[in-house]
């Protein structure tokens, strides 16, 4: 069921609405990437239905292209305004020397045709990015990359991997948890050796309940490595933000009791009962007189 706003936009939303603003709202708006190529996402929605006929065209923009470029517009309707839709930021790739981590910013362009053109100039948060170099360095990247965020529908799951670069000298154990209620996370923790090539995963499943609850925001959190090798030791990969989709539905009220409609006379029945009971009037009334 993705056709609701989702539980960041629902409370942007009530934040909104006091003062009847428009705006587009990002979630989240700081990423973390690798110069491995992984590529992270994030998601645009629009806080309010804009006017009928009217469409919204949101267009992302990266301040460095050498360090991360962003897929393409993003368009809402009055159809489609509460449905989530992902812009992808792919890494620039190593290669470019040791330049250490790179932040920049992406912005974003919101325009409208159509109807009113009520979010034509709408303001949007940026999204700040990182792309962590790591060449030359040893360093513990994950995919999908940390920072990022995913949507999971009641009773899928994500699987996350962990990897490192570099050659570690000894085995690294990193503990991953979720806060909030709706997901677990298989296994609790995640160690890296030299036999599984110093990569291992771990799933992130969204909880399937039976609860009517709405789309319910959690994050997997990401403790600081530890090894003792002390290059890798420490290193914390970010958090990753989620939403687990509700799609459990209303159960339709019973059918109403059928009743049984009372017999009634045709009008013809009723003139020749009327017509009887007229006649048997009359003989009572002459056999009193009588």
């Amino acid at each position: 069921m993705y056709n609701r706003l989702p539980v960041f936009g629902a409370a942007l939303l009530l934040a909104t609405q006091a003062t009847a603003a428009i705006q587009v709202n990002i979630e989240p708006t700081t990423l973390l990437t690798n110069e491995d190529g992984s590529a992270v996402t994030y998601f645009v929605v629009l806080d309010q239905a804009p006017s009928a006929g009217e469409t919204v065209t949101v267009t992302p923009s990266s301040g460095d292209v050498t360090e991360g470029t962003v897929s393409g517009a993003v368009l809402f309707t009055d159809a489609n305004w509460d449905v989530p839709q992902t812009i992808t930021v792919t890494p620039g790739a190593s290669g470019d020397g040791n330049d250490g981590d790179v932040m920049y910013t992406i912005g974003h362009t919101t325009t409208a045709a159509g109807g009113t053109a009520s979010f034509n100039g709408a303001p949007s948060p940026n999204v700040s990015a990182t792309n962590r170099n790591i060449e030359g360095i040893n360093t513990i990247v994950m995919d999908p990359a940390s920072g990022g965020a995913f949507y999971l529908t009641e009773g899928t799951s994500q699987t996350v991997t962990v990897s490192v670069t570099g050659a570690p000298t000894n085995n690294i154990s990193i503990d991953v948890s979720i806060a909030g209620a709706e997901a677990t996370v298989t296994p609790a923790t995640v160690i890296l050796t030299a036999g599984n090539g110093y990569a291992a995963t771990f799933n992130v499943t969204a909880a399937d309940d039976t609860n009517i609850d709405g789309d319910q925001p959690f994050t997997v959190v990401v403790d600081p490595a530890v090894s003792a090798d002390l290059s890798y030791s420490g290193q914390n990969l970010s958090d990753i933000n989620g939403v687990a989709l509700d799609n459990d539905v209303a159960t339709p009220p019973p059918a109403p009791a059928q009743v049984t409609p009372v017999p009634t006379l045709p009008l013809f029945g009723i003139l020749a009962l009327s017509g009887l009971l007229g006649l048997f009037g009359m003989f009572g009334m002459r056999k009193t007189k009588a």
